[in-house]
Formats: structure tokens, sequence, C-alpha cells
């Protein structure tokens, strides 16, 4: 029950001094009235009120006086005494308007409207079964789709897990399991007594060399000679291991992951096996004895343990351990906060370290922002939170940097990279929180309804993606000419126009690293947005800008796996590199995927003849570490089963395909004809240009094959779960899936 005192007005004393001088008499206070319960209104507003009915209140506003919880528990005592005896539930406060927040406080208010997000997949990409949420951005969204194409078109089971490589994180629970066995044994003996193997100081100084040829000229978030006073602090006793460093210990496993993959495999190892020899895990103790020692930093956290923190991000990503990443960029992030790197620094600091935290906040913010869009994932930073200016990249500050990079030009310097980097993330995040929100609002105006059975509402979103795809030209006009890798002939940096590149022999590696890295960054960023247009659904004449994003999707994947090829077959720029590989598997699943889509477009012979080029870049890389062996088992199985579907579908045979046909799981004895010798011939020249024109792009070879549009049923028999309202392409219920292909004049 609520109650409020009200108190009288104050007696004046004046009147009862003047007549006797005594001191007046203060009488009692009255006994307030005890009311069983107020009423609503009374209640609701904590006001005094009474017995009768309507209550003086009441009548005072005109409004009605009701009492309709008489029966409710009121007090916690009586609650608690009524659960014991099964009669009653806790109260529940009641609703108001008079309650509720203004609208514009209204943490709920968006909740209300009509958007309905584009729901990913649910999908186990580790050791564990247990399943992992991915957004529809995401590779694993992807692979879903084309896992449940392939298993209704080759009419026999397909698993997802058959469509990714092996790596560390499916045979290891973590970086530093002690062994490939199951996860339960995994898991309990990671924190058991372990033979830990570290190096002798000459040993680390190699690797740590290593360091600053490769990582810092991209990722310029360490004082290289603040770093080598503090190395060489840690030596204070001749003969005697070297002091503890948790920054010195991850700057020496990412080395020694960067290092070892330029040394050849074993011979006698099968290639595709990961074990705890593999490149990717090399290392592992000192990563191991880093988080060891950041667990003194957690409640008073430095600069280097920021450091640290972003640093494991790197060695987990290309440990492949995805989801372990993506936690430790949280920690960095919040770390990063708790330092305040986020706002402007402090104007009294010198400009060499508060350029040094620039730098360090937003390689950060774009490390965060670009694993956040390829995992279909939340941002962890707002950007609206951010008032820490771009880093400077002028002559005197690379000078006091800490570093002896040559200098190129009088126009850059080796911090423009960061500059350059940061700006592309955040134009492509713009466009790609703009496009996602935009589907929103689609799918929540049709109703939830699956936008590749919707060609009106995809259209409507190809076309929203097409305008805010300025953004991502604008930056590219931006670019210094110097941070391009020229092209021979007529050909231009930063297309898709597939020309050769000229290397540069005598440039500095740091710039020939910056270029392509930089380049690479653009055509996989580019290649993500354009994905989602991708269709396995029937092809239709109404969304003639969804198909020309699928064909720039496939052309920005042709980009890379061109300038892959040519600097691997070429040169040892990218040698070793973890992060380069990851974009040319993503590349190659995007190129499948667009083959399987449009098997007989103008773009699908290069595609294919991409294809067979990004099998080799794995077989160079898979010399190195075993996940790349592997992706080329798995690409060589994905495309003998698309050369089969397009041979079917240009011979025009009719039946399903035999169950006896060969298995996913024995990709390296695939039997499926190949007839990329035939589609060759139907080779044509880069067609972006009728994208950027906004012409309508058919894209089919004379003859149009149309997919039937009844709700593909059945189980997928894939491992992962998805939510049936907005999430795959419904395929074709026909036991036959080659009777839904017709062929039309076009």
């Amino acid at each position: 029950m609520f109650t409020t005192f009200v108190g009288a007005p104050p007696r004046s004393l004046k009147n009862d001094h003047s007549s006797t001088g005594a001191t007046p008499s203060i009488p009692a206070r009255p006994k307030r009235s005890q009311v069983a319960r107020a009423c609503d209104w009374c209640r609701v507003h904590r006001i005094k009120c009474d017995s009768n009915y309507p209550c003086h209140n009441c009548q005072n506003r005109g409004g009605q006086c009701s009492n309709k919880g008489t029966s409710d528990v009121r007090t916690l005592p009586h609650a608690v005494r009524s659960l014991k005896n099964g009669s009653a539930s806790l109260p529940t406060p009641p609703a108001s308007s008079a309650a509720s927040p203004p609208p514009a406080l209204d943490p709920f208010k968006e909740l209300e409207g009509k958007r309905k997000y584009w729901e990913g997949i649910h999908t186990s990409t580790a050791q564990s079964h247990q399943t992992q949420c991915y957004g529809p951005s995401s590779l694993f969204y992807f692979i879903g789709r084309m896992g449940s194409y392939l298993e209704k078109a080759l009419q026999q089971p397909h698993s997802d897990h058959h469509m990714q490589p092996n790596s560390a994180s499916r045979v290891f629970a973590s970086p530093t399991s002690p062994w490939n066995g199951s996860v339960e044994q995994n898991m309990m003996e990671t924190d058991s007594p372990i033979t830990e193997e570290y190096l002798t100081s000459t040993q680390e100084e190699y690797f740590l060399g290593l360091y600053w040829q490769s990582y810092h000229c991209t990722l310029q978030v360490i004082d290289e000679s603040e770093f080598r006073e503090h190395y060489k602090s840690l030596w204070t006793t001749p003969g005697a291991p070297r002091k503890p460093s948790a920054l010195v210990d991850i700057v020496l496993a990412l080395c020694m992951q960067y290092g070892t993959a330029f040394l050849p495999r074993n011979d006698a190892e099968p290639r595709a096996d990961v074990n705890i020899n593999d490149a990717t895990v090399a290392g592992r103790w000192f990563y191991r004895r880093c988080q060891s020692l950041l667990t003194c930093d957690m409640e008073s956290p430095s600069i280097t343990t920021l450091q640290c923190h972003f640093l494991s991000v790197i060695y987990l990503c290309n440990a492949s351990f995805t989801n372990m990443a993506h936690f430790s960029l949280a920690l960095s992030m919040r770390t990063a906060h708790i330092l305040g790197l986020h706002l402007e620094p402090p104007e009294d600091m010198p400009r060499k370290q508060k350029e040094l935290r620039r730098r360090l906040w937003w390689t950060l913010f774009a490390i965060e922002s670009k694993t956040s869009m390829k995992l279909g994932r939340p941002f962890a930073a707002q950007f609206s939170q951010v008032t820490c200016k771009f880093p400077a990249d002028d002559h005197e500050l690379a000078l006091v940097s800490g570093s002896n990079f040559s200098p190129f030009d009088e126009s850059i310097t080796w911090l423009t990279y960061t500059l350059q980097n940061a700006n592309l993330i955040l134009a492509a995040r713009a466009i790609y929180t703009a496009f996602y929100d935009k589907c929103a609002d689609v799918l929540g105006s049709n109703g939830g309804k699956n936008l590749y059975n919707d060609p009106q509402s995809l259209e409507t979103c190809a076309d929203f993606l097409n305008s805010s795809m300025k953004c991502l030209h604008n930056w590219l006009q931006s670019v210094p000419k110097q941070l391009k890798t020229k092209r021979k002939g007529a050909g231009e940096a930063f297309s898709t126009d597939r020309s050769a590149l000229e290397i540069e022999l005598f440039a500095p590696l740091w710039l020939q690293r910056q270029r392509l890295l930089l380049e690479l960054l653009y055509h996989n960023l580019s290649m993500n947005l354009y994905r989602p247009f991708i269709s396995f659904s029937p092809a239709s004449s109404a969304t003639p800008i969804a198909e020309g994003h699928a064909i720039s999707c496939v052309n920005h994947a042709i980009a890379i796996t061109h300038i892959m090829h040519q600097v691997l077959t070429e040169t040892d720029i990218l040698s070793g590199w973890h992060e380069p590989f990851q974009w040319q598997w993503n590349a190659t699943l995007s190129m499948i995927g667009f083959v399987l889509a449009y098997p007989i477009a103008p773009s699908t012979p290069s595609a294919r003849k991409a294809i067979n080029n990004a099998i080799a870049v794995f077989e160079n890389f898979g010399n190195n570490f075993a996940i790349a062996a592997s992706a080329a088992n798995v690409t060589r199985d994905l495309a003998a089963k698309a050369d089969y579907l397009i041979s079917r579908i240009r011979t025009g045979l009719t039946g399903s395909v035999s169950p006896s046909g060969p298995s996913s799981q024995q990709p390296s004895q695939c039997s499926y004809p190949n007839t990329v010798e035939t589609l060759q011939s139907f080779d044509s020249p880069d067609v972006d240009q009728h994208v950027n024109n906004n012409q309508a792009v058919v894209p089919l070879l004379g003859d149009s094959s149309v997919f039937d549009q009844n709700a593909f049923g059945g189980s997928m028999g894939l491992a992962f779960t998805v939510d049936s309202f907005n999430s795959f392409e419904p395929l074709s219920d026909s036991s036959n899936m080659f009777d839904t292909w017709s062929f039309t004049q076009d």
C-alpha cells in the first residue's frame, strides 16, 4: 500500500504569544486513517487514498475510481507463504502509460517497428559439435546455401563440413591443446603440465627480426625502437633466461607462425593433415605464456596490454580459431575503451605517443569492423562515440616513429597505409550497415518473405546497394597512385579487368606488400558486399540489377585469384601470409557458387578457369601449411561437381544423378567429367561496365535455365539449423532436379 504524508501548514505563533505570553501547546497529531488498499489510480501515482468510493482524489479529477486487484498478493512475506502453498505467484507491477518513458527514451521502440533482420545460420565450424551463429554476410552462410543446393541437385547428402578445409580449429580445442584427441580430452588436458619448447636468445632475435620485415608495415601498433630497448632490458644475467614479457612472447609467436610457413613440410606426412607441427600453430607455447602473463593486467591494463591482446587476435586468425579471435577482439576493444583510446589524446602528450595511440585505435577499429562484417555479427565499437582523430602520415612523423623504412615518395610514407586502410574499412562498413538495414526494412514490409523468392524485394535491395557502392568508389579515387600496383598495358589498378601486374622490383618490400594487401582487401570487401545476390533460385528477368551484382561479385573474386596466382608464382612477397590465403579461399567459394548458380552465364567460363588457378594457389601455400593443401582438395571436389552439373545442362540430359556417384568425402577420386575445355570457347571479357551503367545483365548464353519455384522440402542433412522464414532459397521438390530445367531463346 502506497501512502503519502501531508504536513499541515505551520500555526501562527504571534497571536498565541500576544495574549498570554505563554508557550503555546501543540495539539496531538491525529491518527492517520488507514486504507486497506489504495485504488488503482492513487496506488500508481503514490498518493494518499481514502476508504470512500469513489475516493476523494478521483472525485476531484473527475476520473474513474477502480480497485481491480483486491485479491493480489501485496507483500513479499505473503507472496512467499502463498508460493509455498502453491496458491499464488509473485506480483507483477501494473502497466500504466503514466509510468512509461518518453518515446524518445524508449529502448524498445525500434523493436516495435516493421524491421525483420536477415537471419543467418547456426553451424559447427570447429572441433566441437556445438553450433555458432554467423550472419548472412558470412562465408559460412554462403556455404550453407551452396550445400542445400548441391544436396538437391545431386540427390545425395552433402554435409557443409565437406566444404570446409581441415584446419587447426577442427583438430584442436585451442592452439595450445597438447594433442588432437576428443573435445573432452583436450579440455581436461589443456591446463595440464606440458613440455614447453622455447628458444635461445639467438633464435629469438632471428624470429623477432622477421616481424619488422612483415607485419610491422601493415600493423603499425608497436614502436620499434621502444620494443628493442624493452627486449634488451630483459636479458639481465648472462647465460640465464630472459625475464618474462607478454609482448615479446606474442610477437615471437606471430613470427614463428609466419617464419615456419616458409619451411617445406615433411614429405612423410599427409599434406592435408593438420598436426602439432603445422605452421598455423607454431609458437603456441609463446602464445600460451603471453595469455598467462596478461591475467595480471586485467584490472590495470596498459598500452602494452592492448598491444598483446591485439596481436593475439592476429595469431588466432592465422591459426583459424575464428571465434577465439572474435573473443580476443572484444577484449581488445574493451581494453582500448578503458585506456580511452577512442577519445582524442591529451594535448600535453608528446606527438609521437599521441600518434601511436591513434594508429593503435584505428588499426584495432578496422580489424574489429572487418571481422564483424566477415562473420555477420554486430559491431563492438560504435563510431558515434569516437572522437579520436585519424593518424597522421607526414614525413616528419615517419622519421621519429621508431622505424627506419626507406622513403619512397614525397606524397606517401610507410604510415600512409594505416590511414588508407582505416578509410577503406569505414567506407565498406557504412555500405554494409546501410544495406542490411535496408534489407531489414524490406523483409519487414514483405512479411519476412525469403528475398530469393521475392524478385521485387531482391531487386529493391540490389538497387539500394547499387547507389551505396559509390562510397567505395569515392575512397578509390582518394588512394594515392603510389599505393597502387601498376598494370601492364592499359590495365588499371583496383579494377576487375584481369590485367597482369607490373611489380616494381626495386620498390621497397614494405611498399610492395602494402600495395598488394590494400588492393586484395578492397576486392575482398567488394566481393562480400555483392555476394548475397548470387541466387540459386530460378533466374528472373525482373532482377537485372541483382544479377549484375552477382557478376560483380565473381569479377572481384577472379581479380583476387589473378593477383594471388601471379604474385605467388613470380615473387615471394606474400609467401607465408595467412590472411591472403583466407581471402583466396573466400574468393574460391564465391566463384564456385557463381558457377553453380549461373552454369551458362558469360562470366562462368572465366570463373571456372580462375578456379583452376585458385587450386594452384592453394598448392603453393600447401607446401607450407596443411589447411591450404586441404583447401585444394575441397576445391577440386566442388569444381568436379560443378562440371558435372554443367555437363548435364549443356547436353540437355534429364534424370537424377546416380546414387553411386563420387562422394564428397573422397575429393581426390572424383570422376565427374571436366568440361572446362568446352566452356573456354565461350570465354568473354569483363562485364563490369554493364553494372556501372546500370544496364540489365542477362547471365545466359543464348539459352536460359529456369528452376521450378516450388518450396524445397525434406531434410537437408546438414550440420546447421536455419530459420525457415528468411534464410535459404527454396529449391525444387521434384525428385528429378534436371527435369526442372527449360531452355528458351534469349
